[in-house]
């Protein structure tokens, strides 16, 4: 019984500490989130060509201009495969949706279906420097177009 108790105490404990290290590391560690679909799939030789759709949250801090999002393969040292046209203005807090048909290797296809997603990076500038974060996204079965800034 005493067993017990302490193992429960030492899990809440490292729960704990845990979501301590998360909330401390989110500045950096999600300045982008959001979901993606992938519909209109059809192959095409070693290839397969889909309509990619993200929509994405800038948890910046700031407002960007000129931002551009880039997809890369899942593997280290991979290629880009698709990059989306410059989001003119996407304000800190804001959503925004972006899509556009691409074209990516079947294997990588393959992988996206697996536990892996879209390598998704924003690459923008200010005030410090050039940047290119990871978005931490999640597959949706559909992302709706109307109303975003970026579909205007």
């Amino acid at each position: 019984m005493q067993s017990v108790r302490i193992f429960r105490v030492a899990t809440a404990a490292l729960l704990g500490v845990l979501l301590l290290t998360t909330v401390g590391a989110a500045k950096d560690g999600r300045d982008f989130a959001g979901f993606y679909s992938i519909t209109n799939v059809t192959e095409q030789g070693a290839n397969i060509q889909a309509t990619l759709s993200l929509r994405l949250s800038n948890y910046t801090g700031d407002d960007l201009k000129e931002a551009v999002v880039v997809v890369r393969g899942s593997q280290p040292g991979s290629d880009v495969l698709s990059t989306f046209a410059p989001i003119a203005v996407w304000r800190n807090g804001t959503d925004t949706v972006v899509s556009q048909q691409v074209k990516i290797p079947h294997d990588e296809f393959e992988r996206w279906g697996g536990r892996r997603r879209p390598n998704v990076v924003i690459v923008y500038r200010d005030s410090r420097g050039e940047w290119q974060r990871t978005a931490q996204i999640n597959r949706r079965p559909m992302i709706p177009l109307e109303g975003s800034p970026a579909a205007q």
